[in-house]
């Protein structure tokens, strides 16, 4: 069973690929620069189409998520059964027995943590939010945009906008942002680059209107886990033995036996 090689990929696809990259790669969550860019829109609702495009804009990854902010907590939810994932092929095939192809991340820089909720497992895990993630979610930042002009987006005639913004360390954030003057100036489609390949994070249905607070704290009757390793140890282990899931190891396939001469 490659149970840990299926959890690399389950990360890669969640926390990388499902999330906005605005911060880089390894920002665990949704980012504090992206979360910037909605400007007063302080609470709403949208579904969101993210994609990772190569040098060639030809799609890697896309994934559709369902995305809420109310004040500075955030929620993300994901169906790894609806993402198309080039780079990754077998990712489901080796998440999906696991129970962990359904994830909500939601985001609390005022308790300082950040929860994993994995739906079908029944469980979640607290992770520590890390204290400069905490300072650029809660305190205000340098952020400076350039407007590029006019351009159709979404259905929407949007301001195109590059914009920079500093973390509390000064580090710098780059990224261009489509602002729709109609729906009070939400940035509906955001682009940033990570390395050769372009991250693009399209809103759309947006709704301006505050979600249960409840949305943002772990589901009552779930179990919390430690870390990683004590869900897996519990609840994956359980579901699987439950549902006869299994995560098996691809055959290896032996190299081929020398022509033999003939006598």
């Amino acid at each position: 069973m490659r149970t840990w090689r299926a959890v690399a990929l389950f990360l890669l696809a969640s926390l990388a690929m499902a999330q906005a990259q605005f911060d880089g790669p390894g920002s665990p969550g949704v980012s504090a620069s992206l979360i910037r860019l909605f400007g007063t829109n302080t609470a709403f609702t949208a579904q969101v189409e993210y994609q990772l495009l190569n040098r060639s804009n030809k799609e890697l990854v896309s994934l559709p998520m369902s995305f809420a902010r109310l004040d500075n907590r955030i929620r993300v939810e994901i169906d790894l059964a609806k993402m198309k994932n080039q780079v990754q092929p077998d990712a489901l095939a080796q998440i999906k027995p696991l129970g962990m192809d359904q994830l909500v991340t939601v985001l609390r820089p005022d308790q300082q943590v950040t929860y994993q909720v994995f739906p079908r497992l029944k469980a979640f895990v607290k992770l520590p939010m890390p204290p400069a993630e905490i300072d650029s979610f809660l305190k205000p930042a340098k952020m400076e945009r350039t407007s590029l002009g006019t351009e159709k987006m979404q259905g929407f005639t949007c301001t195109k906008y590059r914009v920079v913004a500093y973390d509390g360390q000064g580090k710098r954030h780059e990224a261009t942002a489509w602002n729709a003057p109609e729906l009070r100036n939400f940035p509906v489609c955001v682009a940033t680059k990570e390395g050769t390949e372009t991250a693009v994070m399209r809103f759309r249905q947006v709704m301006f209107n505050r979600s249960e607070a409840a949305k943002f704290e772990p589901p009552a009757g779930f179990e919390q886990c430690s870390d990683m390793q004590a869900l897996m140890a519990g609840p994956v282990t359980r579901y699987m033995v439950k549902n006869k899931t299994t995560t098996n190891a691809p055959a290896k396939s032996s190299p081929p036996s020398p022509a033999r001469k003939k006598k």
